[in-house]
């Protein structure tokens, strides 16, 4: 996660103490913009909460890293359309922190505001609730994806990166606590993973973003280091791999879509080729999204190694 959201990294690393202030200030921010937007309309919240983010494409470095993004998955883009989608991509990251404050109202108000779209093997498998691994995107409202698990009553556990900085890190946990998912950190390993899916409990994560390490496997045709240990944990589990989706409506309203499990297209291979091709179908998925919606693809950080740099 960002080290720094409103401060320019460079900026707040000159000195040890002017980094720890960067930090305070982040957080004193963060946490009043959190009271208040629960304080407000679903739509008030949003449009706050995109609006503070906003100010910040301005002066943060995640600027940069976005721009490349674009930059090397949209290669025949302007200088201009990059420029103007990264402005964009932080009001939606407004949007989706909202959302997350607001999620246990979006879920109250579920027959009003989410419309629930399963593929015919997606609906079986939801309605079995087996063990699964749920893969999502930065793209779209996808703090709201989770919600369909909790509508076929999946007992799910959140796989979340920690955030370096610990006050921020408290309230975005807290607020995931309050809405009962259990929550494993990606630095725990494998151990937590296995031992809830042979529970028959699931997993949750966003995997479009650059892990330590991984796979260098195709994205949007350039090779990107990629974790494939989730869908060789499901491989060697029983688990199903399922993706999904939601998209952002009109007035407030919100469409989940969740796809048909994956099907390994080489069933008979070792484990790890397995887990590679299944994961380029992820990718699939993502590349599809991530065109539909490019300002809403909250790509802050660098995804493709430096020597892919435009």
């Amino acid at each position: 996660m960002p080290e720094f959201y409103l401060i320019p990294k460079r900026l707040a690393r000159k000195a040890p103490a002017l980094s720890s202030a960067a930090q305070w200030v982040e957080a004193a921010v963060f946490r009043f913009i959190f009271w208040l937007m629960r304080k407000l309309s679903l739509g008030l919240a949003l449009r706050l909460s995109a609006f503070t983010f906003g100010l910040g494409s301005a002066y943060s470095d995640k600027a940069d890293k976005a721009r490349a993004n674009f930059a090397i998955a949209f290669p025949d883009s302007s200088r201009e359309w990059r420029e103007r989608t990264t402005k964009k991509v932080f009001r939606y990251l407004g949007y989706s922190a909202a959302e997350l404050l607001k999620l246990e109202q979006i879920w109250e108000e579920r027959e009003q505001r989410i419309e629930f779209v399963l593929e015919p093997e997606a609906r079986k498998h939801m309605e079995s609730k087996r063990a699964t691994v749920f893969m999502t995107a930065h793209v779209g409202a996808w703090q709201v994806a989770s919600l369909v698990t909790r509508q076929f009553g999946f007992t799910i556990n959140a796989i979340y990166a920690p955030e370096s900085n610990p006050i921020i890190q408290h309230l975005l946990l807290g607020s995931r606590r309050s809405f009962g998912e259990k929550l494993i950190s990606a630095a725990a390993g494998p151990r937590p993973l296995i031992k809830a899916l042979k529970a028959g409990e699931s997993i949750i994560m966003a995997m479009d973003t650059r892990p330590d390490t991984g796979k260098l496997i195709p994205f949007f045709g350039v090779d990107a280091l990629t974790n494939t240990s989730a869908v060789g944990l499901a491989l060697r589990t029983g688990a199903a791999v399922v993706v999904s989706r939601a998209e952002r409506l009109p007035g407030g309203r919100y469409r989940v879509t969740v796809y048909d499990p994956l099907v390994s297209p080489i069933p008979d291979s070792p484990v790890k080729e397995q887990a590679v091709a299944m994961t380029e179908i992820v990718h699939h998925h993502f590349e599809d999204w991530i065109r539909e919606y490019p300002q809403e693809w909250v790509c802050l950080k660098r995804r493709w190694p430096k020597a892919h740099k435009l």
